[in-house]
């Protein structure tokens, strides 16, 4: 019989032992009882800086007779979950899909109707990975923009060029799916079981590439440096997209997933009368910490353990209601980049590569804006908020792509830093007010938590970290409206996905909401309803991974 062991503690070192092994111990019999012993999760324990430990769940096959009366407190046995497969068969029709954008959500909805025998084209305003990397390494150099290739726009999407971490906070089915892709096309196979799995910015690139050649491998198309400039309608529905070429693709569906970022296709859907509405976000700087500093007051004494990696924290502050700080995507060992997209705009981003080793620690510390702040009741009016902020960090930065930084302990003060401490950070910081560069009422938030962050992480505002701005592309404003059938509401054929349409919020659940278009769309063609993707992601159909 099958059965699944959660929650056991293991010390920090014997999470490197034999799991038969450890079964035998913990269940009584030899290790050679145990067969088929799969882990499918490892999470840090680290309440008791002096005890830390892992807590572990295994599954396993064994023949011999399995009592609970020896378990560790917290620890459950119970038979296993049976396996949901994934494989579906062909559908009966085969409609003309193009799908807009190569991010998760793209990827995975293209991914997803290859497996119902539908060959979609996917378009991409940005190029191909080597040249991308080219585009955005010109940027972190030299300051060189390249508005359609950079860390936003490009193969891969923009969470190739964040942290490449598939934690999630949507609990679908879909996500098995998601991670044995990325295993398949060469992430660390560790992510299928750790509770933060993370596969890093340097892996992630080469994923994307390699899942791309399988795609095109099974009939997928691609169109690289191919942008959607309006599309066209019959009868009220989608019948072609028109790209920047003039080119007209004929489809029977059109899959917006366009990611966050992607300012004039938003613009052009608006002027096309799609149904869409304004978005709460969040927005503020990336604070940045020695990753010591980090160690020290998340793992006290245990800090250096061979076992353990970088340290992560994850803070909030919350005010009322509709006010609250709080980190976001947070980088252990990781870099602050300059990820701009826009000429004459300011953005950072966090990101870090599969080591997580460059001795600094950087998070999103920013604040939520509702629709009343942005001065408008316009459906864009937030797009065009985050624009007027990105174009004042971008003065305050010398009218370049630096970014504009100042000492955690200055901004309290409301001065400007004389010097500045260490960075990841390139092309190069400016000493600046940050406060110019953000809405009072952010500025206000964040002033209001650091005193509150700082007692719970020692240091935390203290002169060693360092501020950069501004974090403004945490989602996007705007969320496009879909009905219960995915398409929308206005348009018949327009499928609204993943991120950029307010339905996602990170890599793994932009790509779920990629699959779960796709089943929408593969019913159109036919094929029957998959009931295990067929599960809405949460109440309200919004999800978020950070």
């Amino acid at each position: 019989m099958r059965f699944l062991l959660q929650n056991l503690p293991l010390a920090l070192g014997d999470e490197k032992r034999p799991p038969a092994v450890i079964l035998a111990e913990v269940l009584g019999g030899a290790a050679e009882d145990y067969v088929e012993v799969l882990q499918v999760r490892q999470s840090l324990d680290a309440r008791h800086k002096g005890a830390i430990r892992f807590l572990v769940s295994l599954e396993f096959t064994t023949a011999r007779p399995l009592a609970e009366a020896a378990l560790p407190a917290g620890t459950r046995l119970e038979p296993a979950p049976p396996r949901v497969p994934t494989d579906v068969p062909p559908a009966p029709r085969r409609p003309r899909v193009v799908v807009v954008g190569t991010g998760p959500a793209g990827t995975f909805c293209a991914l997803r109707l290859l497996d119902y025998g539908i060959q979609p084209v996917l378009l991409e305003r940005g190029a191909e990975m080597p040249e991308r990397v080219r585009a955005v390494n010109a940027l972190w150099r030299s300051g060189e923009l390249d508005e359609t290739s950079n860390a936003q726009f490009g193969e891969g999407g923009a969470g190739t060029f964040s942290d490449g971490k598939l934690t999630t906070r949507i609990g679908h089915p879909a996500i098995t799916y998601v991670i044995d892709t990325f295993v398949a096309h060469g992430a660390d196979p560790r992510v299928r079981f750790l509770a933060k799995p993370h596969v890093g910015t340097d892996v992630i690139r080469g994923c994307m590439v390699r899942l791309r050649k399988a795609m095109v491998a099974r009939g997928a198309e691609y169109r690289f440096k191919a942008r959607l400039v309006d599309f066209r309608l019959s009868e009220g529905r989608i019948t072609a997209a028109v790209l920047d070429s003039g080119e007209e693709l004929p489809c029977d569906a059109l899959v917006l997933a366009t990611g966050h970022s992607a300012r004039d296709t938003l613009e052009m859907l608006h002027r096309n009368g799609v149904a869409m509405r304004p978005k709460a976000f969040a927005m503020g700087v990336r604070i940045e910490h020695p990753q010591e500093l980090i160690d020290r007051a998340q793992f006290g004494p245990s800090r250096g353990h061979a076992s353990l990696p970088p340290a992560d924290y994850k803070l909030v502050c919350n005010f009322d209601v509709a006010r609250s700080a709080y980190s976001f995507c947070m980088c252990p060992g990781g870099h602050v980049i300059q990820c701009s997209s826009e000429a004459g705009g300011v953005v950072v981003n966090g990101m870090s590569n599969a080591k997580r080793d460059s001795g600094f620690a950087n998070s999103g510390l920013v604040a939520k804006v509702n629709p009343p702040d942005f001065g408008s009741d316009h459906p864009l009016a937030g797009m065009h908020f985050q624009r007027t902020w990105e174009q004042a960090a971008f003065r305050a930065a010398g009218g370049r792509y630096g970014a504009p930084a100042q000492r955690v302990v200055d901004f309290l003060r409301g001065k400007v830093s004389r010097t500045l401490p260490p960075t990841t950070f390139r092309p190069f910081l400016v000493q600046a007010d940050l406060a110019t560069c953000l809405p009072a009422v952010v500025t206000e938030q964040l002033r209001g938590a650091l005193p509150s962050f700082e007692r719970k992480i020692h240091g935390y505002a203290s002169s060693e970290a360092l501020l950069l701005g501004i974090e403004s592309r945490t989602s996007c404003p705007v969320q496009l409206a879909r009905a219960d059938d995915g398409q929308s509401p206005t348009h018949a054929g327009l499928y609204p996905c993943g991120e950029g349409a307010g339905f996602a919020g990170g890599i793994t659940s932009a790509a779920v909401d990629g699959i779960r278009v796709a089943e929408w769309i593969a019913r159109v063609g036919g094929a029957p309803v998959y009931e295990p993707f067929e599960r809405r992601v949460k109440a309200g159909d919004v999800a978020t991974d950070y």
